[in-house]
């Protein structure tokens, strides 16, 4: 069977420094030098390592390069990921330019991202055509800077029009006050949130907010730095691929599109979240094991989870856990899995969404570690969030400016925060149906079952969201931004 080639395109500022923590921990995970691309005495690297690397060469002499296309605006962390990573990376797929979008997604969207887009499109091609079997691509970015949110949509919407079959998985980090960088970060995430709901396959919610209070919490960090809340990203996004960069005679490769087959229950709620166990602080890691119990209380926690929200409030639609390390805990960790599982606010017509993973070789820095992958009605609230973090500053029209003078339209800007709206509604939609669904089931009797074929009377078991594809032109809540540029530039 061939091995899923994943490639990982990373976009502004947050992905980049993400994207090159992140390849130093799996090349170490497979042996592979994160300075040279090349193993120990010529040895084969560990795992699955066509997955996420290229072979160039043969013999001993032979090197590995990371499927990696790392792009931003701006040329200073592209120059420092250059000085500090060796000869690892292909230099043709590391593309910046002169200056950055300024923190204004317009920028990134209309202005110098289109610009780069087909440099950007033109070495993810060649990604491409050296893939045996495309199994996905990863966008790591944040929705708060210009790049990370205009630019990762426009290259996002560009990949799906010219290759619809290849699943992406959107690792979106959400800002937060107590990190903020950019006053309008606000804007940009909310006016990303369109492309990544009309045209991501998934999006994994990273949200700064509630990483920064891990890292205070559990790490017993006074003030997190964003390379401590990059580092949280770094484990989960180790944990995540370890399914499809190693399998075993217990473990078979769980690829992206399955992943995403079993997360994602209609294409209209696909926003996920993620816990990561054991956050034991990075220097205490080697001498302190919680059992495997104890890690999945941990996971299912609402202090442990990436998103300022509480999981065990909302409704879970669809769950997926991944284990990793020694296999003589496989049997304790089904039971532990089984018992929580009905503890869990399920969704009632989705009774059956719980994926469980393992993979037999253990991570970096923990001999055995667990991620939680969830598709949970919370995430509505830490949208919610965002949401209204915006309307403090379009009431006002505060920084307005910088949008409209790039082109947008406050038409536009209105449909765009309209689609947000309704991402929201949809997760509210799906939560209140799972809750109240079994009770409405169980009162009608075969008379109310009768009355099904009458849309006004029934009350279906499966909630109606809101649609996936757009609406007509006379519908704002769903907009193409692209539609709208080229009906303003015909």
């Amino acid at each position: 069977m061939k091995v899923n080639n994943t490639i990982v395109l990373s976009v502004g500022q947050a992905g980049n420094q993400i994207a090159a923590s992140f390849w130093k921990t799996i090349c170490q995970e497979h042996g592979i030098d994160p300075l040279s691309g090349q193993t120990a005495n010529g040895q084969d690297p560990r795992g699955n390592w066509g997955a996420f690397f290229t072979r160039l060469g043969d013999g001993t002499g032979g090197s590995y390069v990371p499927r990696a296309v790392m792009v931003d605006l701006e040329p200073s962390v592209i120059s420092h990921v250059k000085s500090v990573s060796g000869s690892l990376f292909n230099p043709a797929n590391l593309i910046s330019r002169t200056e950055g979008a300024g923190g204004n997604f317009a920028i990134g969207y209309l202005g110098a991202g289109r610009e780069v887009l087909p440099d950007v499109m033109a070495r993810l091609d060649q990604e491409i055509d050296k893939c045996d079997n495309v199994g996905g691509i990863i966008i790591l970015h944040s929705t708060g800077g210009g790049t990370g949110s205009g630019l990762s949509s426009l290259i996002i919407e560009a990949i799906k029009e010219k290759n619809p079959e290849i699943p992406i998985l959107s690792c979106a980090i959400l800002p937060s006050p107590q990190v903020s960088s950019v006053v309008t970060e606000p804007y940009n995430t909310v006016f990303a949130l369109n492309a990544l709901r009309r045209t991501a396959d998934a999006c994994l919610i990273f949200d700064n907010e509630a990483l920064f209070e891990l890292a205070h919490r559990k790490w017993n960090i006074e003030s997190p730095t964003v390379d401590d809340l990059n580092l949280l990203i770094t484990e989960a996004l180790a944990g995540l691929t370890a399914s499809m960069r190693f399998s075993g005679f217990l473990t078979v490769e769980i690829s992206l599109r399955e992943l995403l087959t079993n997360l994602v229950p209609q294409p209209s709620l696909h926003f996920l979240m993620c816990a990561f166990a054991p956050l034991t602080p990075p220097d205490r890691s080697k001498f302190e094991e919680m059992s495997v119990e104890d890690m999945i209380r941990s996971l299912f926690d609402n202090g442990s989870v990436f998103a300022a929200c509480s999981p065990m409030e909302g409704r879970f639609l669809s769950t997926a856990v991944l284990y990793r390390g020694i296999m003589d805990d496989k049997t304790v960790a089904d039971t532990a899995l089984a018992n929580i599982r009905e503890t869990l606010p399920l969704t009632y017509w989705i009774p059956t969404a719980f994926k469980i993973g393992y993979v037999e070789q253990s991570g970096v820095s923990h001999r055995k570690s667990m991620v939680l992958l969830a598709n949970n009605t919370e995430i509505a609230r830490v949208l919610d969030r965002i949401c209204a973090n915006f309307d403090k500053l379009w009431q006002r029209k505060a920084f307005a400016n910088w949008y409209l003078n790039e082109g947008m339209t406050e038409e536009q800007i209105n449909a765009l925060r309209a689609s947000a709206q309704e991402l929201i509604q949809s997760y509210q939609v799906a939560e209140e149906s799972g809750a109240k669904a079994k009770v409405q089931d169980a009162g009608r009797g075969a008379a109310a079952i009768s009355k099904a074929a009458a849309p006004a009377a029934s009350i279906a078991p499966v909630p109606e969201l809101a649609p996936d594809e757009p609406p007509s032109s006379g519908d704002p809540g769903v907009v193409s931004l692209r539609e709208l540029v080229d009906r303003r530039r015909a």
